[in-house]
Formats: structure tokens, sequence, C-alpha cells
């Protein structure tokens, strides 16, 4: 078996395989060990979508986060840090109709005045979900590859086409022509997932989005949940460390592959906003920031399994639209059933990538 990609999806895959003790398996990632998405984002977790089939994968891959961080070799400390949405009149309809939708989950939250955080400058309304939290990415990412990296063949190289003949899958060429064969291969690239794809002359619609982060300097904890701004178009909160993390929603979706950087115009805009809302940190500034990519699909949900008129033994797990991160540990467990034992999880026929070709869409709006 070939996995292409060895961020936190394509190494939860090998993990779990390696657990079902299936080995001859090779990873083709073309930078290094979690050099995409998975390094660079924000690392929460959060049960509140705004479909039903996100809700419900988001209860089920939580609970497996949960267990999973007991057996890792590094501790990710998960904790619950809530997620607090600041409201203005045109969104407070919107989250009654998700807290009634939320309740029947059991993960309903509450409508609080914003002023009840002490810390906040904003009066007003806010709805506040205890239950989402932390966590952190590279202790996850790094646990599983300490476990297959010995075990497994990793290739540092650019998978440049999938080799396909007869309808069936044949093996990956490597940039320099190199071939690995194989009848199985697993497209874990992310952002680039798509691209592969388009070497086979198949439409899997999944494009790139580029974000950015900062991170300012430490100060005195303070802000536990993380708080979004719709209106300001801000995320933010506060790392145990005290610094205060998060990012900024462009106005227009950035579809186009660029350098990772970060813009002078979002970072400044950034410091402004949280000055205006959190009290006592006027003198505050950046340290640092980074981007990184989400990886989008028309609907803004992820893609996993195959589809009947690929080519025999091609799979994906990809497409998580900024909310990969925290389902990895469970999409690599259910892909591993998939693959090793034919044992097909419901979320296989959900999130498949036919729901396109089927214009059966997921009504997903709530991205962060």
């Amino acid at each position: 078996m070939i996995i292409i990609g060895a961020g936190s999806h394509g190494l939860s895959l090998a993990y779990h395989l390696f657990k079902k003790d299936i080995s001859n398996i090779t990873i083709i990632e073309q930078k290094r060990i979690g050099y995409g998405s998975s390094g660079r984002n924000a690392s929460r977790y959060r049960y509140h979508f705004y479909s039903k089939d996100n809700i419900e994968f988001a209860i089920e891959g939580i609970k497996y986060l949960y267990k999973e961080a007991k057996d890792l070799e590094y501790n990710p400390l998960l904790y619950r840090t809530g997620y607090l949405w600041l409201l203005d009149d045109k969104y407070v309809e919107t989250f009654r109709k998700l807290d009634s939708l939320w309740e029947k989950y059991n993960i309903k939250g509450k409508f609080i005045n914003c002023n009840e955080f002490e810390y906040l400058k904003k009066d007003g309304l806010c709805y506040f979900a205890p239950q989402d939290g932390a966590f952190h990415h590279d202790y996850i990412n790094y646990s599983y590859y300490e476990k297959i990296r010995d075990k497994y063949n990793i290739i540092i190289s650019k998978a440049s086409k999938i080799h396909v003949e007869n309808n069936r899958i044949k093996g990956v060429i490597l940039e320099d022509g190199t071939e690995i064969k194989d009848d199985t291969v697993v497209v874990t690239a992310g952002a680039w997932s798509g691209e592969i794809f388009k070497t086979m002359n198949i439409n899997l619609p999944i494009y790139p989005d580029k974000k950015e982060i900062y991170i300012t300097e430490d100060i005195k904890f303070k802000i536990k949940p993380l708080i979004i701004d719709f209106n300001d178009r801000i995320y933010f909160s506060q790392t145990l460390k005290g610094e205060i993390i998060g990012g900024v929603e462009d106005e227009a979706e950035k579809t186009q592959f660029q350098h990772f950087s970060i813009s002078l115009q979002n970072t400044i805009h950034f410091l402004k906003s949280i000055r205006n809302l959190i009290k006592d940190i006027d003198g505050i500034g950046i340290m640092r920031g980074w981007s990184g990519y989400y990886e989008m699909t028309p609907d803004h949900s992820h893609v996993m399994g195959y589809s009947n008129s690929w080519p025999e033994g091609l799979y994906v797990d990809a497409g998580y639209s900024g909310h990969g991160m925290m389902f990895a540990p469970f999409s690599g467990h259910i892909m591993a059933d998939l693959i090793a034992d034919n044992r097909k999880s419901k979320f296989i026929d959900i999130f498949s990538p036919e729901r396109f070709q089927k214009k059966k869409l997921i009504d997903e709006k709530m991205v962060i």
C-alpha cells in the first residue's frame, strides 16, 4: 500500500494499519513530516457544526480523540475551553435555530451577555458552548510518527503521478521518474489532494484556501474560550503559556497555492481588533505568525473512502475544510477498517466523493 501525504491523516492511517499488523506500506511526503496544514493549525476541537452529518461525525470523532489520547506516546494536552461567539442581531436567529439542533445532540450551549466575561470590552449577546476545547497538534502527529517511522518505508519526494492501467492502480511515479509499484494508493495530501487526482484526469473538488495565524507576547492567562467575532472577521484565544493566538478571516477565499507568508495588513487588523475587544492589552505586540491552507470542498466537508467510478485500489481522506486535525485519529481508524478489513462505517457513505456527482452535498456553513 502507498499513502501519499505524511500529515496527520496519513500518519493516523499508517498508525492504525500498524495496529492491525499490516506491513509493506510506503509513505510518500513531498517536504517533511507535518509540512502542510497538520503543522500549521490552531489546534482546536468542536462539536458545534451547522449540518447534522458533521455534528454526528464530531461527536464520534472527539470521543475517539479522547480515547486515543490515553494511548499516545506524547500527551496532546486536551482540555475543554469552550467556544464563544460574539453575536450581532443578524446572527441571533441563526444561533437560536442551531441551539435547538444542538440540544437534540446534548451539546446545547447558552446565550449570555458578553460582559459576563470580564476581560471583554463588549456588551450585547454572546453564545457560549462550553463543550469545545483545545489540544496540541504536534504531540498527536509525532506520537503516530514515532510508532511507524521504523516500520514503514518513508520517502521524501513529490508524487508526480498516480499510475493507472486498465482502471487499476499500478503505483506512484515520483518527481525523479522513479515508480513505486503497488495496487493500492490512499491520498491523504490535504490541500494538494485535488492536484494529485488531476494526474489521473479525475476531478476531486479539493482546493486550498490560505489562512494566517498570529501569536502575541504572553500576558496573564484570562481568555479561556476560543472567541469568534464574525463582524470583525477574527478568532482568538490564549495558550496555556498566556500568548494570544488567533487569525483573520479574509473576505474572499484565496484559492490558489501561494507562498507561506503573512500579510502586514492582516497582522495589523488582528492586533487592532484584539486591542479593541480585550481589556488592558493596549501595548501588546505580535511575536510571530505563520500561514497554511484550509483544504476546502464545495460543501465545506471532508471526503473519505472511494468512488465506484475510480480505478480499483484508489482511496482518499482529505478536504476537511478547516477542521481536519481534530478528526485525524478517528478518520485514520475508519479508513484503516475500510481498507484492511472491508468494514465500512456509515460515515464512508455520508462523506463519499460520489456525493458531488450525485448532487447530495452536505450543508455545512460553520467554517472557523
